[in-house]
């Protein structure tokens, strides 16, 4: 009887004749059954007349399992005894409701970073990025299966993930000439033969995902992207379901992926929205896992009401509107890109680091999760410390190297701070921030619930259309969440208040924290509190209160 562990892939082996045809859509499956229910799961060619299965137990004890297909000489049967997970193993996240939970319960709390190239450039960079994420505190990373071609990010990665078709002219894929912001082409490419996968490509960039493992890291797994000079980003639809189904026969049954369709679909012209609908479809149909799934955009928010879609997957500056979209669609809100920290040109890259942290906290705040990225410009004494590989011109949230910004410290400390609370945070509308994505029917009944003196505010707030509602909002936003009766978060944001009044349930007893978002310092300011607390602050922007229920 074969053994394995709960959350564990469990990879069988057989040695057969190179496939005739096709190499991804060969004839290998297996059933595994475990009292009374069976999972279904395809098998994949490795390359060398090596053929693998990979399954991932979800559960403890014995299971059977049968093996056949034409890539076998006879089919085969097996026992498999599941012992519980080890460590910190705790399965893959999926979504729970509004918020994120691994399999065996543990909440998962997203603290993103972004290297979207990372899986293509050098062993020394590559290195180098390993060594700071070991050292940082994401728990998520965004990357890319293709290389990307963009500013800051140009250079050919050793292998690609497919042989070019037979008889067809090699290309040399030289930048030389080509826009740092190449235009997206509706043009479908013939180049490359997605049949016959370069086996050095997957096993290099498996080594990657499962480093990534070692390092407790969920790797958000950018599946397409239009930022691209080799022909992945205008494939045959065809041609673009037969590589998702290599890749999820040999990487489903790693607990610690997500699939994210793209990385900025709206931008792939090569791509309508029927065709991402089919991906999806595709994705979700030929997962036996149901990893999250989301799609990352530009401009055209990908919908999240989505029956596959388990995530909202969100490239907004709009952090204000988080607890509304939580509340919109019942979903889990990651904010994927909000800006990064450093000093490029570029809009999307020249946050101060106190702006990255302050992003991070609005949005947890209230109850979602958010995404780093570090941008220093190369030749700059910020961009120059950026990696120790001797390359030049390496960017943090393009290629990797070395963290050089103030703001990840900052995320750790948030990080502690949300991870010690009895549960997730849900948004809790202050005062006039109450009515966000409210109907006017419903903010008349919300202001019925105010003081005197707002009743007024709230008549004016209706007669306001929606866009000069969402503006007014954007900057006078009260960011505060809860966790049922048992904590208070509130973030003051820019607000530089001397002293912050609380109405905390009359039936408990609360401890208030102050913290300092900025210096990382947390201290205990009252005891025994409930109702209309009175709490001195020190009229400086970046401060949080939290309350915490006291045990009776």
């Amino acid at each position: 009887m074969t053994t394995a562990r709960q959350y564990e892939p469990l990879e069988l082996c057989f040695r057969g004749p190179e496939p005739e045809g096709s190499a991804v859509e060969i004839d290998l499956r297996a059933v595994f059954s475990h009292e009374g229910k069976e999972i279904a799961v395809k098998g994949f060619y490795a390359g060398n007349g090596e053929y693998k299965i990979r399954f991932l137990p979800e559960n403890c004890g014995t299971y059977s399992y049968r093996v056949s297909g034409a890539a076998l000489p006879e089919s085969e049967t097996g026992s498999l005894e599941v012992r519980p997970a080890e460590g910190e193993n705790h399965g893959p996240v999926r979504a729970d409701g509004i918020h994120l939970r691994c399999a065996d319960g543990t909440w998962f709390y997203g603290f993103g970073t972004t290297v979207y190239a990372m899986a293509h450039q050098s062993e020394a960079v590559m290195e180098e990025t390993f060594q700071s994420l070991e050292h940082a505190p994401f728990n998520k990373i965004r990357m890319c299966v293709f290389p990307k071609h963009y500013v800051y990010n140009t250079n050919n990665p050793a292998h690609y993930p497919f042989r070019p078709r037979e008889g067809i002219a090699p290309r040399s894929f030289s930048a030389e000439g080509i826009p740092p912001y190449p235009a997206a082409h509706r043009e479908r490419d013939d180049y490359w033969d997605v049949h016959h996968p370069d086996f050095a490509f997957w096993d290099a960039f498996e080594d990657k995902l499962l480093r990534m493992a070692k390092l407790g890291i969920q790797v958000d797994l950018i599946l397409f992207h239009p930022y691209d000079r080799w022909g992945f980003g205008n494939l045959h639809q065809a041609d673009n379901l037969v590589y998702l189904d290599y890749l999820l026969r040999r990487f489903a049954a790693y607990p610690h992926l997500w699939w994210s369709l793209a990385n900025e679909y709206d931008l792939s012209d090569a791509k309508t929205l029927d065709d991402w609908h089919e991906i999806e479809d595709f994705v979700a149909k030929n997962d036996p896992y149901h990893h999250l799934l989301g799609n990352h955009n530009c401009f055209i928010v990908y919908d999240p009401s989505r029956e596959n879609i388990t995530h909202m997957s969100w490239q907004t500056k709009q952090l204000f509107r988080v607890g509304e979209m939580v509340r919109k669609y019942g979903k889990p809100v990651l904010i994927d890109e909000c800006r990064y920290e450093g000093n490029i040109p570029e809009f999307f890259g020249n946050l101060s680091g106190r702006d990255m942290t302050r992003s991070f906290w609005r949005v947890t705040a209230q109850g979602g999760h958010c995404t780093h990225g570090e941008t220093f410009l190369p030749g700059t004494p910020e961009g120059d410390a950026a990696t120790r590989s001797g390359e030049k011109d390496v960017v943090w949230w393009a290629r990797g190297g070395v963290l050089h910004g103030e703001s990840p410290a900052r995320i750790g400390f948030l990080r502690e701070v949300i991870e010690s609370l009895p549960g997730p945070l849900e948004p809790m509308p202050m005062g006039l921030s109450g009515v966000m994505g409210k109907t006017e029917e419903e903010i008349r009944r919300a202001g019925a619930l105010l003081p005197d003196y707002a009743q007024d505010m709230i008549k004016l707030i209706c007669s306001m259309s929606p866009a000069d509602r969402d503006g007014f909002f954007a900057v006078e936003y009260e960011y505060a969440g809860h966790c049922g009766e048992d904590a208070y978060l509130y973030y003051k944001d820019d607000q530089c208040c001397a002293r912050a009044e609380l109405a905390l349930p009359e039936t408990h007893s609360y401890r208030v924290d102050v913290l300092d978002t900025w210096e990382m310092t947390r201290k205990t300011v009252l005891r025994g509190v409930s109702g209309a607390v009175r709490v001195d602050l020190p009229g400086k922007p970046y401060m949080a209160v939290l309350a915490l229920r006291e045990a009776s």
